[in-house]
């Protein structure tokens, strides 16, 4: 990470600067909608990027029987994360102060999650391979990214916002967002009602709409990026797992593993995006990639999830993730259609 990146998210921690601020559950949900395994007892999970520990701490919540620790390279943001974690009374994680790629933990984990940050690193191959080379050998990756697609004005007003802003001013930059009238929207990335479920403070805002016009490293990808990302590093196969967009938050099911909804989860198959038969057959008749791509040019996700692995890992996984594989290397081949 960039000195650059740090002094922003020094000025806002992300995502709340407040330490009693609700936790974010949208991987903890998310879960029992990947893995076999309910409990995750024995389990070491690590979070890289952890911030001030909103996705960190529901999931140690969620999961007491496992240990989690959470890696960041902003101290402020960290300080708010321990005193959470006492308010919150949770005692399965330890945090670590640095950044990828230059810390070493000395250790595996059996899952690592990464949200949100890997678009800001200036070498997001450099901060992958860390990723990868702190993974157990049946070890999961759950990695969550921008798209190009549906950040496409955003990216174009954040240009404007940095155009307009002094360097190395957050302060300023704060202010151009006002007199531009821009105001990030989470509704655009699936939660109509914030992150947790009620409306941004004043304070959370300005952390948001920082964190979305004043970062100076932002790589939008797209599903189609993932096998170069991924290529030569110790992973075995990688899948899709949800987009985000506005108009919600979707599990892809591309092999159709998941008969109806459940657990007020929301599945999405590409050809069910399409009214008309004939669109919808020649839908069924792509390989998992570009199915993808029909998701993604239909409905214009701003994030999506990947899961990557090697040995055992996909087996630790339930039938909808390897029937969303992607085209990878010498790994499973994605189901023919």
């Amino acid at each position: 990470m960039t000195s650059d990146v740090a002094q922003l998210y020094e000025a806002f921690p992300f995502p709340s600067p407040a330490e009693d601020a609700p936790l974010m559950d949208m991987i903890a949900d998310q879960l029992p909608f990947v893995l076999r395994d309910a409990e995750l007892a024995g389990w070491e999970v690590l979070d890289a990027g952890c911030g001030t520990g909103s996705i960190l701490l529901a999931l140690a919540r969620r999961y007491p029987r496992a240990r989690f620790t959470g890696v960041d390279a902003c101290r402020r943001s960290l300080e708010i994360a321990r005193r959470s974690a006492e308010r919150y009374g949770v005692t399965n994680v330890e945090f670590v102060h640095g950044s990828m790629p230059e810390l070493s933990l000395r250790r595996r984990f059996d899952m690592v999650v990464c949200c949100g940050v890997l678009h800001h690193l200036p070498s997001p191959r450099a901060g992958l391979r860390w990723l990868a080379e702190h993974l157990a050998d049946d070890g999961l990756i759950y990695l969550w990214l921008y798209d190009t697609v549906g950040e496409f004005g955003r990216m174009l007003d954040r240009e404007l916002v940095q155009l307009l802003t002094p360097p190395n001013s957050p302060e300023d930059g704060l202010a151009t967002i006002r007199d531009l009238g821009l105001e990030l929207s989470l509704a655009d990335y699936g939660f109509p009602t914030g992150w947790t479920g009620t409306a941004l403070t004043a304070a959370e805002q300005d952390v948001a709409d920082a964190d979305a016009y004043l970062n100076p490293v932002v790589l939008p990808m797209r599903f189609a990026d993932m096998a170069e990302l991924f290529a030569d590093l110790p992973v075995s196969w990688l899948a899709a797992d949800r987009v985000f967009h506005p108009g919600g938050i979707s599990l892809v099911d591309l092999a159709g593993e998941e008969a109806e909804a459940r657990g007020g989860a929301v599945f999405v198959r590409p050809e069910d995006l399409f009214d008309r038969p004939a669109l919808r057959e020649r839908v069924r008749t792509l390989g998992n990639l570009d199915r993808l791509r029909a998701i993604e040019l239909r409905l214009r996700p701003t994030g999506f999830e990947v899961l990557a692995g090697r040995g055992a890992g996909l087996d630790r996984c339930v039938p909808r993730i390897a029937g969303n594989l992607l085209p990878f290397g010498d790994g499973p081949e994605p189901g023919a259609r």
